[in-house]
């Protein structure tokens, strides 16, 4: 069938050979489950990881020259930062986790004779904290995507033995080995403004509403973060109202994992999940605002992962008007091709490191500030205010070069899914497939899909029985592991990977099967996709 990727050895980057993959190979349930116990013969066998989910190699490098360079003990972990806000808010994360605790923060800085990107990329921040507190120092780094990324962290390797580092502890203090530093750096000029600039007027013509009346995003508008993570949380403690009687952060619908969690922590004195994201609690929202309760924000997935359902925009927007709270989308699986949700929302937000990237081999997210929201000039504001351009410029380079056919790979991957989607719907072993087109909310979203979008790359299968799952996952002769958005199609047993040791209250609370499996639908052949699914499903049906 082709050259087409599909399912590597256990630990190996999806796709091969990138040293910058955001997907490692997990090709059997087995090595999910074992993923989920952090069982260390398959932790010593991951050659990479989702960066948010663990570390990079090269942050990896980078820790272990830092850690010996200041001579810290083996019982001392450590995370590293772009930014002294990023390393200030984990130290304020620990302390609260940990009242009685020390930490330090250490700055590593260039002479200030350096040249000018070297100052402006070369300085990081980092949290040192007791091996004891390592889980609460791994949760700040997957909630809030604020860690340093793969490829800024080898500039900074490269970059330490001209660094000093300063701190409180004088013990922590030490000198630049050398002053060796570059005078210019050849890989990329300004910071990549270009590219960066690049990317966001192609998100502004993008996400631009089709309907008339409303006036065109501008790149003034849109702000680029180095994860989407980064932007959910960036929006969250934006929208955190100075009144108490306000503060409260609703999050509608079952959204991607980590979203609640980023929301919650985000300084909101309330924050609720309505996880069926259906009428009975749009409703019963409804009945409570007019009885007096008060919202700052809503935030919401269109279409939700990993259930594919679409919110009522129409009404939320309305309700918002009425009761004066912002609404916040994000629209990763929609994507700004599909879908048309500016009319009805406040701000947009985006996980650039899905099929806007589609490479797989880089992170990035984006804020988009709606023009015309009555919240316009509160939010934009307060975001701009806080904003620190913390996006590598090598990682800008690469992103604006993967999006460049974007629109194009959107269109096929929506072809190749939906036909995948329907394949699977009729099949006897399959109890309910999660797609746009195929959910009870379909007319949902049909309201806010665009004249010429289609339903999206990512689908969800559960099947009659829990052990067709496991046998259809292990067979399926695809690419498997963390991440969606890729070009080449990508699978995962959703709730062993996101919801590992809370399984049943996903199941409960949101529905979402714990056999569930998910597969984002990339740009293989759809000839080639279609017989490899169908192979699976003969396989698995007839072994179990």
């Amino acid at each position: 069938m082709g050259s087409t990727p599909r399912a590597f050895p256990v630990g190996e980057p999806n796709p091969p050979n990138e040293k910058h993959s955001v997907s490692v190979s997990l090709p059997t349930w087995e090595s999910v489950v074992a993923w989920g116990r952090r069982e260390q013969w398959l932790v010593d066998s991951l050659h990479t990881c989702y960066p948010r989910f663990g570390m990079h190699p090269s942050v990896r490098n980078l820790i272990d020259a830092v850690c010996t360079r200041l001579r810290t003990h083996e019982d001392v972990g450590c995370l590293i930062f772009p930014s002294v806000d990023a390393s200030t808010r984990c130290i304020t994360h620990l302390t609260t986790e940990h009242s009685d605790q020390v930490f330090h923060s250490v700055k590593f800085l260039p002479h200030p004779s350096a040249e000018k990107e070297f100052l402006r990329w070369a300085p990081f921040f980092v949290v040192l904290f007791p091996q004891t507190c390592r889980p609460s120092a791994m949760h700040f780094w997957k909630f809030f995507g604020d860690g340093i990324a793969g490829r800024h962290a080898e500039y900074c390797l490269e970059a330490l033995p001209s660094l000093n580092s300063y701190a409180e502890d004088p013990g922590l203090e030490t000198s630049a080995l050398c002053r060796n530093h570059p005078t210019q750096d050849a890989q990329w000029v300004n910071s990549a403004t270009a590219e960066k600039e690049s990317i966001r007027e192609s998100i502004a013509r993008l996400a631009t509403s089709d309907r008339p009346g409303y006036r065109p995003i501008t790149g003034h508008d849109v702000l680029l973060y180095p994860t989407g993570m980064s932007a959910i949380a960036a929006v969250a403690r934006a929208l955190v109202p100075p009144a108490a009687d306000r503060s409260e952060a609703v999050v509608y619908g079952w959204p991607y994992a980590d979203t609640p969690g980023c929301v919650k922590e985000s300084g909101y004195k309330r924050s609720t999940l309505l996880s069926l994201g259906s009428k009975q609690e749009l409703d019963e929202l409804e009945s409570s605002l007019a009885a007096g309760r008060r919202i700052e924000a809503l935030f919401c997935e269109v279409p939700s992962n990993p259930q594919l359902r679409t919110p009522d925009l129409p009404r939320i927007h309305a309700l918002a008007a009425q009761y004066n709270f912002i609404v916040a989308v994000d629209d990763t699986l929609g994507t700004f091709v599909n879908i048309d949700i500016l009319p009805y929302v406040d701000v947009i937000m985006t996980s650039l490191t899905k099929i806007f990237s589609g490479m797989c081999n880089v992170m990035g997210g984006s804020v988009v500030v709606n023009p015309q929201s009555s919240h316009y000039a509160t939010i934009h504001s307060t975001l701009l205010g806080r904003h620190e351009d913390t996006y590598f410029p090598l990682d800008a380079m690469v992103m604006a070069q993967n999006a460049a056919d974007f629109q194009s790979r959107v269109t096929r991957c929506n072809a190749n899914a939906l036909a995948i989607a329907n394949l699977l719907a009729k099949h006897p072993s399959v109890a309910h497939v999660y797609y746009p087109s195929l959910v009870p909310s379909r007319q949902l979203y049909d309201q806010v899909r665009r004249r010429d979008g289609g339903y999206g790359y990512l689908l969800s299968i559960v099947f009659h029985k829990p052990e067709t799952a496991v046998f259809f996952y292990d067979v399926l002769d695809i690419c498997k592991g963390p991440s969606v958005g890729t070009n080449f199609s990508l699978a995962i047993p959703y709730s062993v990977l996101a919801h590992f040791h809370e399984q049943d209250w996903a199941e409960s609370e949101g529905g979402v099967d714990k056999y569930m499996v998910r597969i984002s639908v990339g740009l293989e052949r759809k000839e080639d996709l279609i017989a490899r699914v169908q192979d699976a499903l003969t396989a698995a049906t007839a072994n179990t």
